[in-house]
């Protein structure tokens, strides 16, 4: 302990409290302040009103009993204010807020304003219109993170995981709120752009108002707008808005809805590849059944045809052999016999000349229907095989079958030998598993 500064008198930390408790008792100006700035938050409770007014300099706890705030006027984020009310100590808490009886609106606040003059700019340029933004492609392979390390990140990072492993995502990482965060979120916009992904996702977790108003900036919002590949936005939590998502070419609500959005794609396109199959074998059989209807169908008729042909010919025959009968002389008996046995020499050939041209007819139907139903299935057949080869084709695990491994340190595809050091650990995926290793030795490439 420095002699030169010791304490005059040691005290507990409840009368430490007390004694600043009655300080601001004893200061009459305390007993009822008006304290101007910006609301900043505001959460009803059962109770009353927690809520923070602030401005460039400093930021109050207020509170406000549920009677009196329903009689203050109408406020929103960033709205400027008048706060009237009295210094209360908090003791159990170590804090001190303005305990507020009366709250009168001054105008709108400075962070409000400027939103509300950059969204009128960017409106007039166009950069709300939809025209203007970009289709998302259908199987994103290769997805840039911009956002800084924290909860919103590992759960965009936790979803893809999950979801989508095939999907590689790289991170990088930049300061997402405070003084010149809007410069560096635009910078990291500007890195990722040149990496040539499928997408950008810009995210953060969830915040204050003046937190997350780096979103609403105008290098931010250039930096989306310029970037040569689409922009996705997660930023906060469900209800927050910013200028950056309305320039965005998709504005989700969260980071995770954001990684949600981007999985649904390639699940989307495995669930079509089974429609498609499915499609295709009840097509198959359905040209099946038919060729085999269409068969039956001439068979039927050919029998038809053939029993009616044997029935007629039958009649004729019998009805020759009445008038035989009625014929008494012998030698027309004898040519009624020989020209009786001529007809039954006839009947005899007449079925194969009648029914040939039938089967003839059925033959080349059958020759026919047959190539024309394998071309059908060999068309299908090649549109499924090119459709498996375009999914195979990018399948980032393919390598993976054919005996390589993916090395990786922190979840980190490792490119370079110069990305590791000796003695680090990184991982090896394989097709099936992971394996942990350790760095024995580094060798560069000249």
């Amino acid at each position: 302990m420095n002699e030169a500064r010791s304490p005059s008198f040691v005290v507990s930390v409840g009368e430490f409290a007390a004694r600043l408790r009655e300080i601001f008792r004893r200061v009459r100006a305390f007993e009822y302040i008006g304290i101007t700035g910006e609301i900043s938050q505001w959460n009803p409770r059962q109770n009353g009103v927690y809520f923070t007014i602030k401005d460039a300099n400093a930021v109050l706890e207020c509170f406000a009993y549920l009677n009196r705030a329903q009689r203050f006027p109408k406020v929103a984020l960033g709205t400027a204010v008048i706060a009237y009310g009295a210094v209360r100590v908090q003791e159990r808490r170590s804090r001190y807020e303005l305990l507020v009886d009366d709250l009168q609106l001054t105008g709108i606040g400075e962070l409000y304003q400027q939103y509300e003059v950059l969204k009128e700019k960017f409106r007039a340029e166009g950069l709300f219109n939809p025209e203007r933004k970009r289709r998302i492609t259908r199987f994103p392979k290769t997805i840039v993170l911009v956002s800084a390390k924290g909860k919103g990140a590992e759960d965009f990072q936790t979803v893809m995981r999950e979801r989508a492993p095939h999907v590689r995502v790289e991170f990088i990482e930049t300061r997402v709120q405070g003084i010149a965060a809007d410069v560096e979120i635009a910078g990291a916009l500007d890195r990722a752009s040149k990496l040539n992904p499928d997408a950008i996702v810009l995210a953060r977790g969830g915040g204050s108002y003046e937190d997350l108003f780096a979103f609403n900036l105008e290098p931010v919002v250039r930096a989306i707008v310029r970037t040569a590949v689409p922009v996705i936005t997660g930023i906060g939590h469900t209800g927050d808005h910013h200028l950056a998502d309305d320039v965005a070419d998709l504005a989700c609500e969260t980071p995770s809805n954001a990684a949600q959005y981007l999985a649904n794609l390639w699940q989307r396109g495995y669930e079509r590849l089974d429609r498609l199959s499915a499609q295709l074998d009840r097509e198959m059989r359905d040209i099946l059944t038919r060729a085999l209807q269409r068969g039956d169908a001439v068979h039927d008729a050919l029998e038809r045809a053939w029993d009616r042909a044997i029935s007629s010919k039958r009649e004729r025959l019998l009805t020759t052999e009445r008038r035989l009968t009625m014929q008494s002389p012998a030698q027309r008996l004898a040519q009624r016999m020989q020209r009786l046995a001529s007809l039954r020499a006839r009947l005899e050939v007449w079925p194969a000349r009648a029914t040939q041209p039938l089967r003839a007819a059925l033959d080349m139907r059958a020759g026919r229907l047959l190539p024309a139903f394998e071309r059908l299935v060999s068309r299908r057949a090649h549109v499924l095989d090119v459709a498996r080869t375009r999914l195979d084709a990018v399948n980032p695990e393919a390598p993976l079958q054919r005996g390589y491994a993916l090395l990786m340190r922190d979840g980190v595809v490792v490119r370079s030998a110069r990305d590791v050091s000796v003695g680090e650990e990184i991982q090896a995926k394989l097709q099936h598993g992971t394996l942990g290793t350790r760095v024995e030795r580094v060798s560069y490439d000249d």
